[in-house]
C-alpha cells in the first residue's frame, strides 16, 4: 500500500476521470493509450469513468488489463469506502474533477499514496467581496497540501492554477493534451471552385461560442460555404433557431455526436473554434493534425497552439466581424489555406503527438512513486498573465468537447 516502491516494481495506478467515453475521440484515445503504456511498463491501472461508456472502448481497456468501474457509483459508496479502495494504490491520477470534490477528498485521505492532479479547465473564480476572497485564498492554499504535483494542459492553465493554489514552480508542469496524428490526418479535400467546407466541433454550450460563428457567417453572406456543426449539448435548439433566423439553415448541418470526427476534419477546408474560454483547445489540435486551416479565438491556451499567420488565424473572442473577415480572407486565398494547414500539421505532429503525451504522464506517475530520476523538471518561467476583460466561468465538471 502507498508509495515508496524501489527499482522497477509495477505500480498500481488509480485513474479517475469525470468523463463519459461515449464516442471515439482524442480524450478517449488518451485513456486507452495511457492504460496500454502503463501495461507495457508493468503497471496496473484501475479506471473510474462516467457512464455511458462506449462498449468498444471498455473492451479495449480490459484487453490491456485495466479494471473499469463507474465513477458515479464509486462516489455513491461514500467517503470512507472510496478512501479504503483508493488506499491500495501507489498513485492516484485525478482528471476533470474539482479539487475539493468528494472524490478528491477521498484521494487526499489515502496517505501516503501520491496524488497527481491534472487541470483541464480555465477556471475563473466568481467576483466576491474581500472577506470571501480572503477565505477562498486560505482554502486554496490548503487544498493542494496532499497533492504531489499539478499538470496544466497548457502553460496558461499551469500558471493560473499554480498561482491559485500557491504552488511552488517545481510542483507544477505543463503536459499538452495529445492527438493520435496517425488517426487524425489530412484527407482529399474539395476541388477548386466547389463549396468550401467549414467545420466546428464542440460541446454545444454557450462558452464554446458557436452562436458567434453563426453570427459571423450571417455577416459574411457567402453562398460558397457549408458549415458542419459536430457535437451535442443544451444549446443545440437555440443554435438551430439562430441559423434559421440568419438564413443559414440550408448551409448549416448539425451532425450531433460522431465517431468519425477525424474523417470530417480531414475533409474540411477550414475549422473554426470561436470559444469564449478554453484551457487548451483539443479540437484545434485535432484540426491542425488533419491539415485544416484553423480560425480560432485568441483566448486561454489556444495561442500556445496557433502562431497567428503561420499555423492558423487568431481572432478576439466574440468578435463576429473579425471572424467574418478571417473567413473571407481564407475563402479568397486557397493557397494560404493550404499553407496554414500544412504548417499546422507539422506543429501538431511535433508538439501534440499522443504517444509523447502519454509517456510524459506515465513518467510523472513513476516520478511521484519514486521510481524515476528526481532531476528537476525544466519549466518555462511564468510570464505575467495578459490583461483581459472578464471571462465566463468555466466549470470543472463541464468535461471535454464532443470531438
Amino acid at each position: 500500500m502507498g508509495s515508496g516502491l524501489s527499482g522497477m516494481k509495477g505500480l498500481r495506478i488509480a485513474l479517475l476521470m469525470s468523463l463519459a467515453p461515449r464516442k471515439q475521440g482524442s480524450l478517449e484515445d488518451w485513456i486507452i493509450a495511457f492504460c496500454r503504456e502503463a501495461a507495457r511498463r508493468g503497471h496496473q491501472v484501475d479506471a473510474w469513468l462516467r457512464e455511458p461508456m462506449l462498449p468498444s472502448i471498455v473492451s479495449e481497456l480490459k484487453a490491456c488489463g485495466t479494471r473499469v468501474e463507474d465513477l458515479v457509483e464509486f462516489e455513491r459508496s461514500g467517503l470512507l469506502s472510496m478512501t479504503r479502495r483508493l488506499a491500495g494504490h501507489d498513485v492516484i491520477h485525478l482528471n476533470f474533477l474539482a479539487p475539493r470534490s468528494r472524490i478528491a477528498m477521498a484521494a487526499y485521505a489515502t496517505w501516503p499514496t501520491q496524488v497527481l492532479y491534472t487541470a483541464h479547465s480555465d477556471h475563473i473564480d466568481e467576483d466576491e467581496d474581500v472577506v470571501r476572497r480572503s477565505l477562498r485564498w486560505v482554502v486554496n492554499q490548503a487544498t493542494m497540501v496532499r497533492v504531489h504535483s499539478l499538470a496544466g494542459v497548457s502553460e496558461h492553465v499551469r500558471i493560473k492554477e499554480g498561482r491559485r493554489f500557491g504552488l511552488h514552480p517545481h510542483r507544477s508542469r505543463t503536459i499538452f493534451n495529445g492527438v493520435d496524428t496517425r488517426r487524425f490526418h489530412p484527407h482529399p479535400r474539395s476541388q477548386p471552385g466547389g463549396p468550401v467546407e467549414l467545420i466546428t466541433v464542440a460541446n454545444l454550450v454557450e462558452n464554446k461560442g458557436v452562436h458567434h460563428l453563426l453570427g459571423a457567417l450571417g455577416r459574411l453572406r457567402s453562398p460558397r460555404v457549408r458549415l458542419r456543426v459536430v457535437g451535442d449539448g443544451p444549446a443545440q435548439p437555440s443554435l438551430r433557431a439562430l441559423a434559421a433566423r440568419l438564413g443559414l439553415e440550408h448551409q448549416t448541418e448539425f451532425l450531433g455526436l460522431r465517431n468519425d470526427v477525424q474523417e470530417l476534419l480531414g475533409t474540411s477546408d477550414i475549422c473554426i473554434q470561436p470559444a469564449l474560454a478554453e484551457a487548451f483547445g483539443l479540437t484545434v489540435a485535432e484540426a491542425m493534425a488533419c491539415g485544416c486551416a484553423v480560425v480560432a479565438s485568441r483566448i486561454g491556451g489556444i495561442p500556445e497552439l496557433i502562431q497567428h499567420g503561420r499555423t492558423g488565424l487568431l481572432v478576439e473572442p466574440g468578435d463576429e466581424a473579425g471572424f467574418a473577415a478571417a473567413l473571407e480572407r481564407l475563402l479568397g486565398d486557397p493557397v494560404l489555406r493550404r499553407q496554414l494547414g500544412e504548417a499546422a500539421r507539422e506543429r501538431a505532429c511535433a508538439s501534440f503527438e499522443l504517444s509523447h503525451t502519454v509517456r510524459r504522464h506515465l513518467d510523472w506517475c513513476e516520478e511521484a512513486a519514486g521510481q524515476a530520476s528526481l532531476a528537476p523538471v525544466r519549466l518555462t518561467a511564468a510570464p505575467p498573465l495578459p490583461e483581459t476583460g472578464p471571462e465566463p466561468r468555466a466549470s470543472y465538471q463541464a468535461g471535454p468537447h464532443a470531438s
